[in-house]
């Protein structure tokens, strides 16, 4: 097992950056139908960033998240490409 897939929380409960703890302990959990009426909420903004808000199944819970897709491109990358 490469070091990556290693969570050191569940190892000795020390801060990770692994996808487990990045992605899914510091998300709140939602049930389904929850998680998407949120992201359609957000994506609804008439502010929010140009990457949608998706609702997903989390892989480690059996939560279902809420967060930005990879295709997120950050503000002041948006700003400049106004200009």
């Amino acid at each position: 097992m490469s070091q990556n897939k290693i969570c050191w929380f569940d190892v000795n409960g020390s801060q990770c950056t692994c996808p487990k703890c990045f992605g899914c302990r510091r998300k709140k959990g939602y049930i389904q139908h929850e998680a998407q009426e949120v992201a359609s909420i957000l994506n609804a903004k008439p502010n929010r960033r140009q990457a949608r808000v998706k609702a997903y199944d989390c892989p480690w819970c059996d939560d279902w998240h809420v967060g930005h897709d990879n295709k997120l491109v950050p503000l002041w990358k948006q700003k400049n490409k106004r200009k």
